[in-house]
C-alpha cells in the first residue's frame, strides 16, 4: 500500500509539473523581474512555481494519505501562512521586508501558541524547566527557532539545487536515525523527499523552475517542524545534534544580521551577495567564466562541505557532550569557509 501511493504521488508529480511548465506562458510574466534583485544570479527569467508544486502535493498527501492528525494540520496550518506570504512576493505582491518579518513573527506566534507547539529539551537544565512552566516563553522560542530556519532556506535558495538538495540531504538523515517507529512522521516525510528529489530534476542543474519564496517558506516549516518532532519523540538523542543539523540554515541568517549591522553598517534587512555560497559563486566564476557551470557547481561544493563536516554528528548523535562541543565547532568551520572564499575573491 505504501508503495502505491509512493507511485501515485510521484505519477502526481510528473503531471502536476508538466502541466505547469507547458503553460509557462501564464506564469512567466511573474519572473521578469527578478533579475534585478541584489541576491539574482540567474540571467533568464524562470518561473517560480516550484513552491506552489510541493505545496499543492503536500496538501494532496495530507488529504488523501492520512487520517486527520495534529502534527500533519500544524504543518499545513502554519507552512500554509508562510507559503502565501512567499507566495505573494512571488507574484510581485510586494511588501516591506521588515513588514514580511513582523508578519512572521504575529502569525508563527498566534499558531504555535495556540496550538501549544514545544522543543521539550534543549540540554539547558534549567531554561527547560523555565520554558516548561511559561507557555508564552515557550511558544516565543519555538517561533523563533522556526523563523531562523525559514528564513535560512530562504536566504541558500539562490542557485540550482541548493536548497533541494539541502533539504534532501536533512530529510534523508533525519529517516536514518529517527528509532521513534512514528509511521506517519516517516511515512510524510519519505512523500516530501520523493516530491523534491523529481522537482529537483526540473531545477538542477539547469532550473526550468525555481522554489520561489513560498516554496522555501514551506520547506522550512516542515523542515523546522518535522525536526521538533523527531527531537521530542527521541529522547536519547542530542538535541545539539538536530542543532547542528540545521546549522547552516540557521547560521546563514544569525551571521548574515551581524555582518551587515555591525561590518557593513547597513540594515540587516537589506539583501546583498555577501553570502556564502554566492561568495563560493564568485570564485567558480571567477576561476572558469562559465555562468552555468558555476551556478550547479556552488549548490554541489556547499552541500558537500556541509555533508562532510556533518558525518562526524551523525556517527555520535547520541553523545551529548561530542554532539554539543561539535555544534561550537562547526561555527569555526563556517567562518572559516566564509573568510578562505572572502580572501579569494578580493
Amino acid at each position: 500500500m505504501f508503495l502505491y501511493k509512493i507511485f501515485l504521488l510521484s505519477i502526481f508529480t510528473l503531471i502536476v509539473t508538466f502541466i505547469f511548465i507547458k503553460n509557462h506562458n501564464i506564469f512567466l510574466r511573474f519572473a521578469d523581474n527578478e533579475l534585478n534583485k541584489p541576491q539574482a544570479f540567474h540571467k533568464v527569467p524562470t518561473l517560480r512555481i516550484g513552491g506552489l508544486i510541493i505545496y499543492i502535493l503536500s496538501l494532496f498527501c495530507v488529504i488523501f494519505f492520512f487520517k486527520f492528525d495534529f502534527f500533519l494540520f500544524s504543518i499545513i496550518a502554519l507552512g500554509s501562512l508562510f507559503f502565501l506570504i512567499g507566495f505573494f512576493e512571488d507574484i510581485k505582491f510586494k511588501m516591506s521586508p521588515i513588514l514580511r518579518l513582523i508578519l512572521m513573527i504575529i502569525l508563527s506566534f498566534i499558531i504555535i501558541y495556540h496550538l501549544n507547539i514545544k522543543i521539550l529539551n534543549t540540554q539547558f537544565i534549567f531554561f527547560d524547566n523555565f520554558i516548561g512552566s511559561n507557555r508564552l516563553i515557550s511558544s516565543a522560542f519555538v517561533c523563533l527557532c522556526v523563523l531562523f530556519v525559514v528564513n535560512g532556506c530562504n536566504l541558500v535558495d539562490g542557485f540550482n539545487g541548493l536548497l533541494l538538495i539541502h533539504f534532501l540531504i536533512i530529510s534523508l538523515i533525519l529517516l536514518f536515525i529517527d528509532n521513534s517507529h512514528d509511521s506517519l512522521v516517516r511515512e510524510y516525510l519519505t512523500f516530501l523527499v520523493i516530491i523534491n528529489i523529481l522537482i529537483l530534476f526540473f531545477n538542477f542543474p539547469k532550473a526550468q523552475i525555481f522554489l520561489g519564496d513560498g516554496g522555501a517558506y514551506f520547506l522550512g516549516i516542515n523542515l523546522s517542524l518535522i525536526v521538533i518532532r523527531i527531537s521530542n519523540l527521541n529522547i536519547d538523542i542530542s538535541p545539539f545534534f538536530f542543532a547542528g543539523l540545521l546549522f547552516y540554515l540557521f547560521f546563514e541568517v544569525f551571521f548574515s544580521f551581524f555582518r551587515k549591522f555591525i561590518f557593513n553598517n547597513i540594515s540587516p534587512l537589506n539583501p546583498d551577495k555577501e553570502h556564502l555560497h554566492m561568495l563560493v559563486f564568485k570564485f567558480f566564476y571567477k576561476n572558469n567564466n562559465n555562468f552555468d557551470k558555476s551556478n550547479y557547481l556552488t549548490s554541489i561544493v556547499t552541500n558537500s562541505i556541509y555533508l562532510i563536516f556533518i558525518i562526524p554528528l551523525i556517527l555520535n548523535y547520541q553523545n551529548q557532550l561530542f554532539c554539543k562541543l561539535y555544534f561550537f565547532f562547526l561555527i569555526f568551520i563556517y567562518l572559516f569557509f566564509y573568510r578562505k572564499f572572502h580572501l579569494k575573491n578580493n
